[in-house]
């Protein structure tokens, strides 16, 4: 079924004719010229959707008393979310590169230790050669004569390498996760041991935080927050998401004092996982944010919707305490 082009005030017909209330046409057009009926409409009127109604019209109908005002400020809140969330997963990908670097080059010394596939875990040469033939590409990329003044170049012009810790600043997050992936046991080991020690250190935690297979929850947890990481930078919807998990994660009962330690694979468990790899002061800070978006949403939807977009992120009545960490 074609799509034929629509007028801004076209648009706004279709939506007064499903059962949208649009108080004021102008400023809706100016949104719309801004952001786009796509992007707006049909990435967030989902909630809005009088289900039944809409199956037995074979349209898009939306609940009585729905109005533009209320979708819009679910996408901006949706915006804003990402943008809080980014913040964080980019400190606990520059703490994740920092890591792998330092401990990779503390055990291998030498120049383009890691273009030698004998300084990784030997278990899939495959996958290593795979990894080495893309960290080449990112170094070939990066370090063509015209970008002289780029930081690759500087380095393989004057000193006739390139370090890991360079090289790591130009890696994408999931780049460094099939990284760490590779790495050889005891270089894991210092890594995940580095992370939880600090974690505890923040948190006055004495007992001994203990993980069965602790390198592949590890992994998983990476690959869990590059997923986030993605939709965040690509601005997807992200309230609703449900991330489909590579491995299994860690009972999350070892770090906070939540009673259930169901994982969702939503929002909510995003994070909390964060506090596992920021300081307790910015993860302080990441639940701050994320409570004024809330407040100010609460104040924007009627409560019924306002209720099931918390839901839909995996928060409880009881998110602020379920949040806390120890």
């Amino acid at each position: 079924m074609s799509k034929p082009f629509k007028t801004y005030r076209q648009q706004l017909n279709i939506l007064r004719s499903r059962n949208l209330i649009i108080d004021n046409g102008s400023k809706a057009i100016d949104i719309l010229k801004k952001e786009g009926y796509y992007n707006i409409i049909n990435g967030y009127k989902e909630i809005f959707l009088d289900e039944p109604l809409s199956k037995q019209m074979g349209m898009d109908y939306y609940k009585n008393g729905t109005t533009f005002n209320h979708i819009y400020a679910l996408y901006d809140f949706d915006r804003e979310i990402r943008a809080i969330i980014l913040k964080y997963i980019l400190k606990m990908e520059s703490s994740l590169k920092t890591k792998v670097s330092y401990y990779f080059s503390e055990r291998y010394k030498q120049n383009f230790n890691y273009l030698d596939i004998n300084n990784f875990d030997n278990q899939n040469p495959q996958k290593i050669t795979k990894l080495i033939a893309r960290l080449s590409s990112v170094i070939t990329q990066n370090s063509e004569q015209k970008d002289q003044g780029g930081q690759f170049y500087h380095y393989l012009d004057k000193h006739k390498e390139l370090p890991l810790w360079v090289l790591t600043t130009k890696m994408t997050l999931g780049e460094i996760i099939h990284f760490f992936g590779a790495l050889e046991i005891s270089i894991k080991d210092k890594i995940v041991n580095e992370f939880i020690d600090t974690f505890k250190k923040e948190y006055s935690i004495k007992n001994n935080i203990i993980l069965s297979n602790k390198y592949e929850c590890f992994l998983a947890i990476f690959y869990f927050i590059n997923e986030f990481r993605n939709i965040c930078a690509h601005e997807e919807r992200l309230y609703n998401v449900i991330i489909k998990r590579k491995g299994k994660l860690p009972r999350i009962i070892m770090f906070h004092n939540q009673k259930s330690n169901k994982f969702t694979s939503k929002i909510f468990d995003c994070i909390l996982i964060l506090g596992l790899f920021i300081s307790k002061k910015d993860y302080n800070k990441l639940l701050s944010a994320i409570k004024s978006e809330i407040i100010s949403l609460n104040r924007k939807l009627p409560q019924n919707i306002f209720n099931a977009v918390l839901i839909k992120m995996g928060f409880s009545k009881t998110w602020e305490t379920d949040l806390k960490l120890p």
